[in-house]
């Protein structure tokens, strides 16, 4: 009789520890489901993290020789990947899409440049050039990364995360970094300002630029076109396979992995030259700011020239249509110059490729364009990019979060267009057929 007090509260003791574990473990479990949802912005954080201490592992040249292991390779296993994920019915529709070619490559290569010019104007204006506020590679370096294509691998990994076409940003992955390659020279000569405080910055003749050409031209075709060539065969002929491996070896988030590489090799890059040390520190936030600002300003324009207000669509149609010229076309040139909103799942990837700019190019074509400097200009002048490219991939990140939502908003207008048929009659929205 004299134990039973003393079992029962051992019982208790022994049912509140239980509890106590039991909320333990639960927290736990919650703390482990935040870190797996967020594994991709831990592994940028120590992706940084590694670069800073031990910058001579993944950068430029170094033990793992990133400009081959990761450039190379990484970005090639991303791309067999995409290419094992998609139909070739997505990809064929999307290289037929002239409307998406038109606006994500006019933003790219007419709307940021033009934009970067205007920013750089104004502080020329406001005089903090000459009283040495801003160093002066700094505003050459930013028109630089205005000229420059999309990324290559964020952009694509960015777009699929969302659930935003990836096909579409594969494609204009491809078209903007071969355009690029040709197009970006021309562009930095014509917008690089014409004052004095720029001549001791100016590029090289353009006869330094053969080397550039053949190393951008086989990274995109090792890297990018050939494994998303064999990811399409390889998914054209053992389909069944294909989904199974895509089901059950989590092959979408090997290619968030290979991104995590490509930001440690690209921080390591930026650290082992120590040109952001050298650099004023004004300068230096100045340009870490300006690139968080730009890049939200470009993605607004993305997002608003895919898919502007219907009621503008419906006012510049009905112009067109009921305007003297517009009357004359023929009903197919009419359907051609009409303006529609893109689908939303395309406007995703509009945003994704449109605001991006990629160091995979800009670092090679500044070495081949300023080869007649030292190495620390160069590196000067690259830290912009760098910047850009790395903060980027942050921020988009953030972004997929938002896009999610905006294609689980209302799914079903990812299809609508907004048309405008009549030359005469009311504005009015209607589906395809």
């Amino acid at each position: 009789m004299g134990d039973g007090p003393l079992n029962g509260g051992h019982q208790e003791s022994q049912e509140l520890n239980e509890t106590r574990w039991r909320r333990c473990l639960s927290a736990l479990k919650k703390v482990l489901n935040v870190v797996l949802a967020q594994w991709l912005v831990i592994g940028f954080g120590l992706s940084c993290l590694l670069a800073y201490f031990f910058p001579n592992v993944a950068a430029h040249g170094g033990i793992i020789r990133s400009e081959y292991s990761i450039l190379y390779g990484g970005v090639s296993i991303i791309f067999l990947v995409s290419g094992l994920q998609l139909s070739h019915e997505k990809l064929r529709m999307n290289l037929t899409s002239w409307r998406l070619h038109i606006i994500v490559q006019g933003i790219s290569f007419v709307l940021i440049p033009v934009i970067m010019l205007v920013i750089v104007r104004i502080i020329i204006a406001a005089g903090d050039l000459r009283s040495g506020a801003i160093d002066t590679s700094v505003l050459v370096g930013l028109v630089v990364l205005s000229c420059l294509p999309t990324t290559i691998a964020s952009n694509v990994v960015m777009t699929r995360a969302a659930g935003g076409d990836d096909a579409a940003a594969i494609i204009e992955v491809v078209i903007g970094n071969t355009l690029g390659a040709f197009i970006c020279p021309g562009l930095i000569y014509a917008f690089l300002p014409p004052q004095r405080e720029f001549d001791a910055w100016r590029p090289a003749s353009v006869s330094t630029l053969g080397r550039m050409y053949a190393d951008v031209s086989m990274q995109l075709g090792l890297s990018v076109v050939l494994p998303l060539v064999v990811g399409q065969m390889v998914r054209w002929f053992w389909v069944k396979q294909v989904q199974w491996a895509l089901d059950h070896l989590y092959l979408a988030k090997v290619s968030a992995f290979f991104l995590i590489t490509i930001v440690w090799a690209t921080f390591s890059s930026a650290f082992k030259t120590g040109a952001l040390y050298r650099l004023p520190k004004g300068s230096v936030i100045f340009d870490v700011f300006i690139n968080v600002a730009t890049y939200l300003i470009f993605t607004l324009c993305c997002f608003f020239l895919a898919r502007p207000p219907a009621t503008i669509v419906n006012l510049i149609n009905r112009n067109v249509a009921e305007s003297r010229i517009g009357g004359r076309l023929p009903n197919i040139m009419r359907r051609a110059v009409r303006v529609r909103q893109m689908s939303k799942s395309q406007t995703v990837a509009i945003c994704f490729c449109g605001a991006a700019k990629t160091q995979s190019l800009g670092i090679p074509l500044i070495a081949a364009m300023w080869t007649h400097t030292d190495s620390l200009t160069m590196a000067y002048i690259q830290i912009p990019v760098v910047l850009y490219t790395m903060e980027q991939v942050f921020l988009a990140q953030v972004l997929v979060y938002f896009f999610k939502w905006y294609l689980r908003r209302d799914p079903d207008q990812d299809h609508k267009e907004v048309l405008f048929s009549a030359p005469a009659g009311p504005s009015r929205v209607e589906e395809p057929p």
